[in-house]
Formats: structure tokens, C-alpha cells, sequence
């Protein structure tokens, strides 16, 4: 991993994506922009306020997180539009990884309308790390949820990138009670995916992909949730599949989308 990007916008919600930019940067080397977008509607004589401090404001965090870790960084401020900056820097610098913090939950709104969070990470062509917990250090044991698409397959490669050398429990859900036909299905995706070395056998779970998270999750503790963004059921890539959706609005721990 050589680049990373953080979108900030300034929240507490953001602020343990930017302590998790760090942290990845000042454990892989990869270099690290932070960027926040000032809205263009703004009036300019706002703006322009409004960009100094962000600049101000997210040079103290960087700094805060690294302490006595030297990293290289860059804080981006720009006026624009959200979603098209973000990915117009994201592709500028050749991003491997995006990282965000929560969105923020509006009660009706997120009922009838897609999120913002939602919009970003459909049109990303880049993983995005959803990072919904406080940051206390490397990430030490991840679930991965298998669903036999070549997404998957990309997903469980960005693991390695992500979390070098954490415990690694992966799970597939099937609806019919067919279990041999489940583990020939999967033995089938193996033979044909390139997937990484060492890999675990999956845990088969008899339930919908939902169900049997929560139930793994209620069991024990995972500090990150990897999946695809998108399911074999998909008519195309720009479609956000419905778990990966749920997952986004409410995460039940930091989460890796990949692409």
C-alpha cells in the first residue's frame, strides 16, 4: 500500500477515521492525504474562512495521532462537491485506500433516500474502510464474509493490506439446508479464484447472510468486518448490495468494502 486517503469532514464521526489513517500509514509507509471538502453553495468570504481552519484543525489531529511517529502527509482543503472531489483526489493520487467515518443517521431520511455514505462508496472505485470504533491500535481479529464472487476474492487479497498478521475467521452463509452442496460450491470458487495463501476453512452458516453475522458477531468480537460491496446478484458493479447497504448505515464494527 503506497497511498492513502481520508475524507474528513470535521465530526468526531471523522475523527477516528483520520487516527486510523495514521495508524496505517505510520505502520505501512504509505503516504497519507487528508482532505476536506468545504461545500461550494458557501458564500466566499465563508469559505475562505472556513478552509483555513479546516486546514488548521486537521494538521493538529495528524499531528496529535503520529506523536513521536514520523509520517508523510498532506492536508487537502478544496471547495466542491463531496462525493466528486473525494473520488478527483482519490484518483489524482492514485489512492489504494479510502477511509471514512460513520455517517450520520437521519431518522427519516435514510428510509426513503440513499445516504451520502451510501453514494460514495458505490461510485469508489477503490476499497473503502468504514471505521465505526475508537482506534486503539493495529487490528488484531477480522471476519470475513465469503459469497463466492470475484469481489470476495478481492476483498480477502485487501485483508493482508489492511490487518498484516490478524486472526482471520471467515463465514458463508446459504439459505437451503444443503450443506455438502454449500461446501462444493465453495471448493469450486476456490479452485477457480485467485485467492492468498493460508487462508482458513470458512464456517457454513444455514441462514441469511444478516442472520448468521449477527449470530457471529454476538459469539465473539471482531475489530473488522471485510465483504464485498457488491453480491453475485447484482445486475452491475455501481449497485450496492442490500447487506452491504445495512452494513454501511449500521456497521457492527470498522468495515472493509472492497471492490
Amino acid at each position: 500500500m503506497k497511498n492513502i486517503l481520508v475524507a474528513s469532514d470535521l465530526s468526531d464521526r471523522s475523527r477516528q477515521a483520520v487516527r486510523r489513517g495514521v495508524e496505517l500509514s505510520a505502520r505501512t509507509g504509505a503516504r497519507l492525504t487528508v482532505l476536506h471538502v468545504v461545500d461550494a453553495a458557501m458564500p466566499e468570504p465563508l469559505s475562505g474562512s472556513v478552509k483555513t481552519d479546516a486546514t488548521r484543525l486537521l494538521a493538529q489531529e495528524v499531528a496529535e495521532d503520529a506523536g513521536t511517529r514520523s509520517i508523510a502527509h498532506e492536508i487537502k482543503v478544496v471547495i466542491g462537491d463531496t462525493v466528486e472531489e473525494i473520488h478527483q483526489i482519490a484518483e489524482e493520487i492514485e489512492a489504494d485506500l479510502l477511509i471514512v467515518g460513520l455517517h450520520r443517521r437521519r431518522v427519516f431520511l435514510d428510509h426513503i433516500k440513499e445516504t451520502t455514505m451510501e453514494h460514495l462508496i458505490r461510485a469508489s472505485a477503490r476499497p473503502v474502510l468504514l471505521v465505526a470504533r475508537d482506534v486503539t491500535g493495529p487490528y488484531s481479529r477480522v471476519l470475513g464474509g465469503v459469497d463466492l464472487s470475484s469481489v470476495c476474492a478481492s476483498g480477502l487479497h485487501k485483508i493482508e493490506m489492511v490487518a498484516p498478521g490478524a486472526e482471520l475467521t471467515l463465514f458463508h452463509a446459504h439459505e437451503v439446508s444443503f450443506r455438502e452442496e454449500a461446501e462444493r460450491d465453495y471448493e469450486t470458487w476456490q479452485a477457480v479464484s485467485e485467492l492468498p495463501d493460508g487462508l482458513p476453512d470458512p464456517v457454513f452458516v444455514e441462514a441469511k447472510a444478516r442472520d448468521a453475522l449477527t449470530d457471529i458477531m454476538a459469539e465473539d468480537d471482531y475489530d473488522l468486518l471485510v465483504i464485498g460491496a457488491y453480491t453475485r446478484s447484482n445486475a452491475g458493479r455501481y449497485i450496492l448490495g442490500g447487506f452491504s447497504s445495512g452494513l454501511i448505515r449500521q456497521p457492527p464494527c470498522d468495515l472493509l468494502l472492497a471492490k
